[in-house]
């Protein structure tokens, strides 16, 4: 309801916003949370359990926008971030445009650790706008150019980081990827450390599972800056990162 309702209080044109929600098979009363908002929203109540993949994929035919924004059930956009972004299209060749992704209420130690680390994520990914190589538009808030997301039928329903593959996809076609820092979205992070373990571990898996999808792009110069870069930094980095992780279990041990 909260996400709905930051949704609603977007400082978008309301000609021009077109709000639809998902009950993706919910277990708890999250259908009801949505009837509240009446016919401010368009409610799809899915007959069966397709995931955020297939969901996404679902309605994004049903849209009648050619910018497509997705936000997750856990994530509250700032009011002018949909209009700031959107504005990102005007540049030739964007296909999708990212948000500076920061932590809500931060209370814990952990929480608190995750916002630090959110902040840096965020510039880095700025940084990476400079050479061509975003290679995620996360799901707390992205946006999308309709024909840039609708290739290859869309999101990938076997991936379960979908926003990974979503964007190697669209730089593999030749589109750029934006992210501008003053959008913010502040979501919900883990607050213990099974939590954290299993969303980290969800990140890897999923990230392994587009390494080897995209494997033959590496290093080859007919895909760009993907190619030269963004596959070979993001095994490099994954790599290393397992690494780190095991130096760090030693030390512990």
């Amino acid at each position: 309801g909260d996400t709905i309702q930051a949704v609603l209080d977007s400082d978008y044109p309301e000609d021009k916003l077109e709000v639809i929600v998902v009950n993706d098979k919910s277990s708890d009363n999250t259908l009801e949370e949505m009837k509240k908002f009446g016919d401010k929203v368009r409610v799809v109540d899915n007959e069966k359990n397709l995931g955020k993949s297939g969901s996404l994929n679902k309605i994004a035919k049903m849209a009648k926008g050619d910018i497509l924004a997705v936000v997750d059930a856990d994530s509250y956009p700032n009011k002018e971030s949909m209009r700031q972004m959107v504005a990102y299209f005007e540049e030739e060749g964007v296909g999708a445009v990212t948000s500076a992704i920061l932590v809500k209420d931060g209370k814990t130690r952990l929480e608190k650790l995750q916002a630090v680390e959110y902040t840096i994520i965020a510039w880095n990914r700025k940084l990476l706008q400079f050479i061509e190589g975003i290679y995620v538009t996360p799901g707390p808030l992205s946006m999308y150019r309709k024909e840039a997301m609708l290739l290859d039928g869309g999101f990938d329903t076997k991936n379960i980081t979908e926003d990974i593959e979503m964007t190697w996809k669209i730089l593999k076609h030749g589109y750029k990827v934006r992210i501008d820092l003053n959008s913010k979205v502040y979501c919900s992070s883990p607050n213990t450390l099974k939590m954290w373990w299993k969303q980290r571990l969800r990140w890897n898996l999923g990230g392994m599972q587009t390494m080897i999808k995209y494997r033959r792009l590496i290093f080859n110069p007919k895909y760009g800056m993907m190619g030269l870069f963004v596959v070979p930094f993001f095994i490099t980095t994954f790599f290393l990162s397992l690494v780190g992780l095991g130096v760090f279990f030693y030390v512990l041990l």
